[in-house]
């Protein structure tokens, strides 16, 4: 198993493979069923029953010229945060022109609303403005929230009204507007660097003028990521730079940032080694020493604690150390091929890929702990996870055909972008 890792690092240069392979025997999704665990602030969510658990929100066509795709964008933000069941729309009894801002509350009551959003929308293209009511039909007095918001284009406000709705309910804001990156292959022998909202919308082509270009990550100026020199080997680029911002002797396998800090994966005596030091590249310190391969060492949200991937006992197997190096131990003992470590906002909780001789899975587990927890199965090949800057949900790539949402009990799956997706990486807050 040994040599075999080392020969998907050597061979990611050249693309004959990737780490860890996808496979594309797409399942239909089964109804999850994980088990039950509350939610936090005002929204009590019980997780049993993906429907009785959300709380019913009725989001009406905004009024105004472009209400209508605003009002869109807001209600699919909503239903990928796994917070909120959006009414259809077909249900409204209420007689809107009449409501205008206001509601009717028995209206709102009789097709379950507990949330009526409403807004009026001014102005176009990025001057855009929105006035917005959010009223409780069981409490009909006044209105529960009231906020205006613009000017700007209409994504940007629609995320920020769902942000501030999710704020509204659960004391903590969404993250729509954050965007997500990652590799995909566009060609034979070639490989670009890509970013999307979380939403899946807005692809944009990152990476330009190399063939081959891995591991992205987010960085002081933007994304950074291997590429292919034309001496065959790989240097470190953000976007945006034609010159590298690492280049050296063998391969530079990514970059992972945390606390002002870069860590990089090397091979400079021709094994992979992790390295850390400034963002520019400069002062490297060597972190790990193993005959092993140590790879995508990715940094806790609060700088303490680097996960990385090594296949020291085997087998590819997730494990941490500190920040300085010290304390290395592995995390990952189910399954003998363990990949694309991801920290929770909590800095104690990590989620990866596992495979034990099947279909790879998402796995989560807790360093206090040690349990791990399956979030996916029998949904063909799932990897690559990476979590939302506020913890609430995870995007994976699955064979199933493309990028995937899940909330962090692996509830609420939803395909955001189709098409083959390697090393997610979401965009810190």
């Amino acid at each position: 198993m040994r040599r075999q890792f080392h020969w998907i690092l050597i061979a990611a240069a050249t693309a004959v493979a990737a780490l860890p392979p996808i496979l594309s025997d797409a399942q239909p999704l089964p109804s999850p069923n994980p088990p039950a665990t509350p939610g936090n602030g005002e929204l009590t969510i019980t997780l049993q029953g993906l429907e009785a658990r959300l709380l019913p929100v009725a989001v009406p066509a905004f009024r105004g010229a472009g209400g209508d795709a605003l009002a869109a964008v807001v209600s699919n933000d909503l239903r990928l945060s796994a917070l909120f069941r959006v009414l259809d729309a077909r249900s409204f009894t209420a007689d809107l022109d009449a409501e205008g801002l206001n509601i009717n509350a028995p209206s709102w009551l009789g097709v379950g609303a507990t949330a009526v959003v409403k807004a009026q929308v001014t102005g176009s293209g990025d001057a855009t403005r929105v006035e917005l009511k959010v009223w409780e039909p069981g409490s009909p007095a006044a209105p529960r929230l009231t906020r205006t918001y613009g000017p700007g284009n209409t994504r940007s406000l629609a995320h920020r009204i769902a942000n501030d709705l999710i704020l509204l309910y659960t004391r903590t804001a969404g993250v729509f507007g954050t965007r997500i990156a990652f590799a995909r292959r566009t060609g034979a022998g070639r490989k670009q660097i890509f970013s999307v909202d979380c939403d899946g919308e807005n692809l944009a082509q990152i990476s330009a003028g190399r063939r081959l270009n891995f591991t992205p990550a987010w960085g002081p100026g933007g994304i950074y990521f291997s590429s292919q020199t034309p001496d065959g080997f790989l240097a470190l680029f953000r976007q945006g730079r034609s010159e590298p911002v690492l280049r050296a002797d063998g391969l530079v396998m990514g970059a992972a940032f945390g606390g002002g800090r870069m860590a990089v994966v090397l091979t400079r005596d021709g094994n992979s080694e992790i390295y850390v030091g400034s963002p520019d590249g400069t002062g490297l310190r060597r972190l790990t020493n193993d005959p092993g391969a140590d790879i995508t060492p990715v940094w806790s949200p609060d700088g303490s604690k680097i996960a990385f991937v090594s296949d020291r006992s085997g087998g590819p197997q997730v494990y941490v150390m500190d920040a300085g190096g010290g304390g290395q131990r592995r995390v990952s003992f189910q399954g003998t091929y363990n990949t694309g470590p991801s920290w929770a906002p909590d800095s104690q909780t990590l989620a990866y890929a596992g495979r034990g001789g099947g279909a790879a899975d998402i796995f989560t587990v807790n360093l206090a702990g040690g349990a791990a927890r399956r979030l996916t199965e029998g949904q063909g090949n799932n990897t690559d996870p990476t979590y939302s800057p506020d913890g609430r949900m995870i995007a994976f790539s699955s064979s199933r055909g493309g990028i995937f949402l899940m909330n962090q009990d692996g509830l609420n799956q939803q395909r955001i972008l189709p098409g083959v997706a390697e090393g997610l990486r979401w965009e810190p807050r």
